[in-house]
């Protein structure tokens, strides 16, 4: 059996993936990378047999869930794959073919791999599954220990041809973000209850977490800096032990080779920064009306396959009917649309379409219509998808997000979304959108107008949970103790909401001998709060997130505030002043309506200057989709690569459940 390698030092490298443009930035995303990286897994596999010959491929839940997410399983017959096994499951015979495992480094996977070549009863008369030909790849490390079970089984040795470990122990959520897939209801109490407080001492989770973020910059070819919020002892203990890993890592793999080692003069080195959600559980509370954040919020999306089920208008005989799509990056329409408000997103659909029905000689659409610059209804839709079948497959397209739109819009009106997301807005960014400074006992007062009219009492927790943590705590305990009367809150989201204390958050605050009660003006959450060139009013506040990420393509993050592990090069290090940001705050003028344009635009010219090389940003406890999209704005706002990820990306409902989770902890 071959010895066991990296693939960063093998046939199966994706270093060629990871070229640089001249003016030092990489010109494939992650996600082009990692599709890179498989197609290498099975050429290099593929190209050891005749070729006649096909290859049966078994995966494992974690393998099959990697796949999915980048090149997907109709690209896999490109590369002579027969079929796709399941390894947990019992499997057909096919034993005139080769196979190739790919599997997550674990104990049950490596354990079912050596049941299928370990002799017994039915495989002495039958022989093994598959031919004398095996290809082992692990996503990630395999430890010591499971290498030594593998080379005890000699009927698997002496037929492995290749056995590497290909750092693909991710999966990508989109061109530029990743996650670790980690749902367990163990991973909040894990993370913020755990006994395990030191880098000599992670949880077993935590270790994890940090062997996967090295697979990721393994397959970046990124040998980042570290850095971490000073004040937050768990990103400083993952930091710390994280880097200890990329050494090991670095030096068990000499033929690797990563972006500023001075043999690739055109590529500066990394930057990993590790973030928390204890320092924002604001952003993951509100209400955010871009097209993505709407469709996992108020339509809930399944974040396992990006599928989700909506409500269509069949053109023949104008009924409605459950239909799927799937929401990823192969849906150009999606990529487009996803960052846009809503009220952009349907009004660029109804443009997309009248411009197909203007351009034709048809009339699909009424005169009023057509000429119109109102957005289209689903019934004028349907009726254009009918009179017009040469263009059925974009019309199909168009017509499958404006009706997601419209659902997202139906489930707003629903849920009388437009005045609750204007108290939102003024209790995060301590204004209203006139500019004006409410005494914090007048929102109070709206806060509980909101409650008796809102039937769905988890409305009621967020929205508590929302002044709760914008305010950081109310003024007394006789107010928390109203509002908690008003919400009428059942015991596991009182329990939900008594956690936040643990995320650093507290109910009330401490006791304060200024001012007279319920005189005290609302507060924004954050000096960067309101700094926004959103142009609705509904959507001033700005995740904490952002102004991190500008801060630190423009090289100007503070090192007092987020140090680095390793010393810096001196030249960011003097360009990073104490303060947080030099951003410039900018007050929106008011608008008629909530939804109304509150910006002219002038002032989205050309791009800043960036700094450094690939900005990667990972946050702890899961990242939302106001700071996914905010990503993306810095990125294309700085020219600098910027590449996002976490634990997972979650929606409102999903962090309230990993606060209730965390009452498990205390056992």
């Amino acid at each position: 059996m071959p010895r066991r390698s990296s693939s960063k030092s093998s046939s199966v490298s994706s270093s060629s993936a990871a070229t640089t443009t001249a003016a030092g930035g990489p010109t494939q995303s992650l996600r082009d990378i990692v599709q890179k990286s498989l197609g290498n897994v099975l050429q290099s596999s593929t190209s050891q047999l005749p070729s006649d010959k096909w290859i049966v491929l078994v995966v494992d839940p974690q393998s099959l869930r990697v796949i999915s997410s980048s090149i997907g399983m109709y690209n896999l017959m490109e590369h002579h794959v027969s079929i796709v096994e399941d390894l947990m499951k019992k499997r057909a015979p096919f034993r005139g073919q080769a196979v190739l495992y790919l599997v997550e480094p674990c104990e049950e996977s490596v354990s079912r791999i050596i049941d299928d070549w370990t002799p017994n009863k039915v495989t002495m008369k039958q022989g093994p599954l598959y031919g004398n030909t095996v290809f082992l790849y692990f996503l990630g490390r395999l430890p010591d220990t499971l290498f030594t079970k593998i080379k005890a089984c000699k009927e698997l040795v002496k037929r492995v041809k290749i056995l590497q470990e290909v750092n693909l122990d991710f999966l990508t959520k989109e061109a530029q973000a990743f996650h670790f897939d980690m749902k367990s209801a163990k991973l909040y109490p894990e993370l913020y209850m755990s006994r395990y407080s030191s880098s000599s001492n992670l949880s077993p989770m935590q270790e994890q977490m940090v062997h996967k973020l090295v697979t990721v910059c393994a397959t970046l070819n990124e040998y980042p800096h570290v850095r971490y919020p000073a004040k937050n002892d768990l990103c400083k203990n993952l930091a710390f032990v994280f880097q200890q890993r990329m050494n090991e890592f670095v030096g068990a793999n000499s033929s690797w080779w990563y972006n500023g080692d001075g043999l690739h003069p055109n590529s500066d080195r990394a930057t990993l920064l590790l973030l928390d959600r204890r320092d924002d559980c604001l952003s993951p509370l509100m209400h955010e009306f871009t097209y993505e954040a709407m469709v996992n919020d108020l339509l809930h999306m399944n974040i396992e396959d990006e599928r989700i089920t909506y409500s269509s208008i069949d053109p023949e005989s104008g009924e409605a009917k459950p239909m799927d799509a799937l929401l990823n990056d192969n849906d150009e329409v999606w990529v487009e649309l996803r960052g846009k408000h809503i009220a952009d997103v349907i009004q660029t659909l109804s443009t997309k379409i009248r411009d197909i029905v203007n351009s034709n000689t048809g009339s699909a659409l009424s005169n009023s219509a057509k000429g119109s610059g109102k957005a289209l209804s689903i019934n004028q839709m349907a009726r254009a998808l009918k009179a017009l079948p040469e263009y059925k497959e974009i019309m199909s397209k168009l017509s499958q997000h404006m009706q997601i739109a419209h659902q997202c819009m139906d489930a707003f009106n629903k849920k009388r979304l437009l005045d609750l997301s204007d108290l939102e807005q003024t209790l995060a960014t301590g204004k209203t959108d006139e500019g004006r400074s409410p005494r914090i006992k007048e929102l109070l007062g709206q806060v509980v107008e909101e409650f008796r009219k809102q039937p769905e009492s988890f409305m009621r927790l967020r929205l508590l949970a929302i002044v709760i943590v914008s305010q950081r705590g109310l003024e007394s305990q006789s107010y928390l103790d109203k509002l908690l009367a008003e919400a009428k809150l059942n015991a596991k989201e009182l329990r939900a909401l008594q956690n936040l204390e643990k995320m650093g958050c507290p109910l009330v605050q401490a006791p304060s001998k200024l001012g007279k009660l319920g005189a005290k003006k609302v507060t924004a959450y954050s000096a960067v709060a309101a700094e926004n060139d959103s142009e609705y009013a509904s959507s001033r506040y700005v995740c904490l997130m952002k102004a991190v990420i500008e801060s630190a393509t423009q090289g100007t993050l503070s090192v007092d505030e987020y140090p680095s592990v390793m010393p810096l090069p001196d030249a960011e290090a003097m360009l990073a002043p104490s303060s947080l940001s030099r951003a410039k705050s900018v007050r929106k003028t008011s608008a008629t309506s909530k939804w109304a344009s509150t910006s002219t635009g002038s002032d989205k010219g050309g791009k800043k200057k960036g700094f450094g090389g690939r900005q990667i940003i990972f946050m702890t406890g899961g990242m939302c989709y106001s700071e996914m999209r905010s990503a993306r704005e810095v990125m294309t706002s700085s020219g600098m690569e910027v590449v996002v990820g976490s634990n997972r990306f979650i929606n409102p409902t999903e962090f309230m459940v990993d606060l209730k989770n965390l009452s498990k902890g205390e056992a």
